[in-house]
C-alpha cells in the first residue's frame, strides 16, 4: 500500500479520535442536556468506543500470523471483556437508575481484561531477544514501571493503602486498578523498546491508550474511596480516549510482513536512550517537591526511589557495556551483514558480464 495514503489514512483516524474525544468531552463537562442526558451520552459514549476497539483488534487479527496473531487475538480479548464490563456499568445506571456499587459484575469484566492485555504483550514478537540488549530493554521497562509506581504511589495508591479497607473486596479493587495498569505499562514500554520506527507506531498509539487508561483508573480508585465519584464525572472521557487509542493501534497496525522486531546488532538511538529517564526525572522532582513541603516519605516510596535509583544504575551499566562492548549477536549480524553484501556485488558482476555478452 502507498506510504503516502496510508499516512492520510492515520491522520484521519486519528482526527476522528480527537474530535469524537473532544465531543465526548465537552458534553460531559458541560451536562449539556442536563444530567440524566449526560448520563446517557457518557454511559452509550464509552461501551460503544470499546466495541469499536474490540472489533479492530480482531480486524487487525486477520491480516498478522504467527505470534502478531496472538498478540492481537488476546487483545481482542481484553477490549471484549473491557467491553461486557462497560455494558454492564450501563445496564447499573441507566436501566436500574441505581448507583453502580463497588465492588460489582462490572469489575469482574474490568479486572479479567488486565491480564489478557498483559498476555498479549507478553507474546508479542517485540518481548524476544537474548544477551545484553535484552536485558537493557528489560530494565528500561522496569526503570518506567517504577517510576510510574512511585508516582501513582505518592498521589493515589499510598492514600488509598493507608485509608483503604484491605478486608474488603471494595479496598482491594480499588488498589487493583493502579497496579494492573502499572504492570501494563511495563510490559508496553518492554515491547516498544524492541521494535523498529515504523513498527512502532501503533505501539505508540497503544502506549497513549494504556496511559489514558491508568490516569483514569487511577483518578477513579481515589474518588471511589473519597465518595466523589459518581457517573458522568468529566474523568469518564479518559476511558474513552483509551478505548478509541486501542482502536486506533489497531486500525493502523502494519501487515505481519513489515512488522519486524529491532536488529540485535543495531545501534540504540539518542531517544532510546533518553526516553526511558524521562519518568525518571519526574519522579524524582515530585519526592523533592513533596519533602521540599514538609511532607514525609513512608518506608514504602523511600523503597520505591532507592530501588529506582538502583535500576537506573544497573540500566546505565548495561548501556555502557552494549556501545563499549559489541556482543556475539553484533558480530554475527555484522557478519551476515558482509555476506549478504558480498553476494549482492557478485550478483552485480554477473549481470554486467551477461550484459556484455
Amino acid at each position: 500500500m502507498d506510504h503516502a495514503f496510508t499516512g492520510r489514512r492515520f491522520l484521519g483516524a486519528v482526527g476522528v479520535v480527537v474530535l469524537v474525544t473532544g465531543l465526548v468531552g465537552t458534553w460531559i463537562g458541560l451536562h449539556i442536556g442536563g444530567a440524566r442526558v449526560t448520563l446517557w451520552v457518557d454511559d452509550v459514549a464509552t461501551p460503544l468506543a470499546a466495541l469499536i476497539a474490540c472489533v479492530l483488534c480482531f480486524r487487525a487479527r486477520a491480516r498478522h500470523s504467527g505470534r502478531m496473531r496472538l498478540f492481537w487475538l488476546l487483545l481482542g480479548c481484553a477490549t471484549a471483556s473491557w467491553t461486557l464490563a462497560e455494558v454492564v456499568w450501563g445496564y447499573y445506571a441507566l436501566i436500574l437508575d441505581v448507583g453502580v456499587p463497588v465492588p460489582s459484575w462490572a469489575d469482574v469484566g474490568y479486572l479479567s481484561a488486565i491480564p489478557l492485555a498483559v498476555a498479549a504483550l507478553v507474546v508479542h514478537p517485540g518481548t524476544s531477544g537474548s544477551g545484553t540488549r535484552k536485558a537493557r530493554w528489560v530494565s528500561d521497562g522496569l526503570v518506567v514501571a517504577t517510576a510510574l509506581l512511585f508516582l501513582s504511589w505518592e498521589l493515589v495508591l499510598g492514600p488509598l493503602w493507608r485509608s483503604a479497607d484491605l478486608s474488603t473486596w471494595t479496598g482491594v479493587v480499588a488498589l487493583a486498578y493502579p497496579f494492573g495498569d502499572v504492570v501494563i505499562v511495563f510490559f508496553i514500554v518492554l515491547t516498544i523498546r524492541r521494535m523498529t520506527g515504523e513498527d512502532r507506531l501503533s505501539l505508540w498509539c497503544l502506549l497513549a491508550a494504556l496511559l489514558a487508561m491508568a490516569l483514569s483508573d487511577s483518578t477513579f480508585s481515589y474518588l471511589t474511596e473519597a465518595a466523589k465519584y459518581t457517573s458522568g464525572d468529566p474523568i469518564d472521557t479518559g476511558w474513552v480516549a483509551a478505548y478509541l487509542g486501542i482502536a486506533l493501534a489497531a486500525f493502523s497496525s502494519q501487515s505481519s510482513s513489515a512488522v519486524v522486531p529491532r536488529a540485535e546488532h543495531s545501534r540504540p538511538s539518542l531517544a532510546g536512550l533518553i526516553s526511558p529517564l524521562l519518568p525518571v526525572l519526574l519522579a524524582l522532582t515530585v519526592a523533592a517537591v513533596e519533602i521540599r513541603l514538609g511532607h514525609h516519605l513512608d518506608r514504602a516510596a523511600w523503597l520505591m526511589a532507592f530501588g529506582l535509583i538502583a535500576l537506573v544504575l544497573v540500566r546505565q551499566g548495561l548501556m555502557v557495556r552494549e556501545l563499549l562492548a559489541p556482543s556475539r549477536d553484533t558480530r554475527d549480524g555484522l557478519m551476515q551483514r558482509l555476506t549478504h553484501a558480498a553476494r549482492s556485488e557478485e550478483h552485480t558482476s554477473e549481470l554486467q558480464s551477461l550484459r556484455h555478452l
